[in-house]
């Protein structure tokens, strides 16, 4: 009997390897690499089983054989995806991106544990759990503390919670200190920030009073360090920075990434674009001020007048604390999403980035509804900058108001944002003596309500 079956074995593994064969003559000039390879292993697998059929030795039997046999196969696919040699170009270059993924999750996982390595060993210089006790608030330890703030806002989601048991000694050395720092505020001896949501009814919008210890901590950067693409989110370029808190800046071209395309554009004092202002050109200056240039004012008189960063969009919303005329191609009566900076004097700032197109409920506001709040936040001066889909507020890490395009961040050109005194690239040539603190008092006539 047992002969008997071997030989129909015998036959029907023949017939089996007969058909490969035939198959894989006709299919001879139209195999892939990988194909071919993995049809003559087969092909040799058959074999030993035939000679096995034919010396009566039985197939060796497991759990589940036919399942066994199938991951091995599996096995053997992958293995030749694996091979350089083989493979289509397509399946190469999806390989290639596969592998580039990978190193880029594990140098971004090498980086998070790096820099909460880094908030530990920071840490502890500044609070010893066993005791309770947190070291004195001197130049030195602020700098520390501004240090620890910015690594916590850089780690990934996926580490809530770290950040959540990193915040619980913040909020420790905070009281200690008598600084207020949570979601909405910031507060060292060279920066204090304080964010509320406001909701009117018709619309929602974000307020955020800026007091700064030098005028050098109000920065402006050209997103990816370039006078055109490539665009960033606000919150990838605000971070390379270390910045606390930043909005999106100028209009731009999306095609060359350029911020304010044909109008005057200066950044840290060098000039981009050298064309006579067209009235629009909202400066910063070294001191701090804020003001519109007027038209025909060249970049050079701009830099003569002590201007170190440029944006355009508008208009001007108040000028020596009175709202200005809104008139040309700014005549409109539509509400929508708005970005918008204020002076109250050079050190004391507003941020408003007011949300729209139904996001959340919120209409967004005209031109003359934001010129009211920068009016009774009692500004100086207020301009408008890019709106709608580009605005975007970022504080400690995190975009505040309601993103509609797409729910997404628009990557822009330029930014406005605050850094603390020390801090970061632009912060580390400001020098913070010890015992100095906030030395301009609030000016009374500006608060949040």
């Amino acid at each position: 009997m047992k002969r008997i079956c071997g030989r129909g074995m015998s036959g029907l593994l023949m017939a089996a390897l007969v058909s490969l064969g035939g198959i894989g003559a006709v299919c001879f000039f139209t195999q892939r690499p990988e194909e071919k390879i993995f049809q003559e292993e087969e092909t040799e697998k058959l074999k030993t089983q035939v000679e096995q059929a034919e010396a009566g030795i039985p197939e060796k039997a497991g759990p589940d054989p036919e399942g066994q046999r199938e991951s091995r196969k599996k096995e053997k696919r992958e293995d030749l995806y694996r091979r350089p040699d083989v493979g289509t170009s397509e399946e190469k270059e999806q390989m290639a991106e596969e592998n580039r993924k990978k190193k880029e999750e594990k140098r971004q996982r090498e980086e998070a544990e790096n820099r909460v390595k880094n908030v530990e060993e920071m840490l502890a210089k500044l609070y010893d759990p066993a005791s309770d006790s947190v070291a004195m608030n001197t130049s030195k330890n602020s700098k520390i503390f501004q240090d620890v703030q910015t690594e916590i806002w850089k780690l990934p989601l996926s580490y809530e919670q770290k950040h959540r048991e990193f915040q619980k000694t913040v909020d420790r050395i905070s009281d200690e200190w008598h600084y207020i720092n949570d979601d909405l505020h910031y507060e060292t001896e060279t920066l204090k920030i304080s964010v509320q949501k406001k909701d009117v009814g018709y619309t929602k919008y974000w307020v955020c009073h800026v007091e700064t210890f030098n005028p050098r901590q109000l920065c402006s950067a050209l997103c990816g360090g370039t006078y055109g693409n490539p665009r960033k989110p606000v919150s990838e370029e605000l971070a390379a920075h270390n910045g606390v808190i930043g909005v999106n800046g100028s209009g731009f071209s999306y095609g060359t990434g350029i911020p304010a395309p044909g109008k005057t554009m200066i950044k840290n004092g060098k000039i981009y674009n050298d064309v006579y202002s067209n009235g629009n050109i909202f400066c910063v200056t070294q001191d701090g001020g804020m003001f519109t240039a007027a038209a025909g004012m060249t970049a050079e008189d701009m830099l003569n007048r002590g201007v170190k960063d440029t944006y355009c969009f508008g208009p001007t919303l108040i000028e020596n604390g009175k709202v200005s005329e809104i008139s040309g191609q700014f005549t409109q009566t539509a509400r929508y999403q708005r970005t918008a900076v204020g002076m109250v004097h050079p050190g004391e700032y507003y941020l408003v980035a007011v949300d729209g197109k139904g996001a959340g409920g919120s209409e967004g506001m005209t031109y003359q509804e934001l010129q009211q709040v920068f009016l009774d936040l009692g500004c100086e001066y207020a301009y408008h900058l890019d709106g709608g889909g580009s605005t975007t507020l970022v504080f400690k890490g995190r975009v505040l108001n309601m993103l509609t395009d797409g729910g997404k961040e628009r990557p822009c050109a330029d930014i406005l944002y605050f850094i603390d005194a020390g801090d970061g690239a632009e912060g580390e040539g400001i020098v913070i003596h010890e015992n100095e603190a906030m030395i301009r008092p609030s000016s009374g006539k500006s608060s949040l309500k």
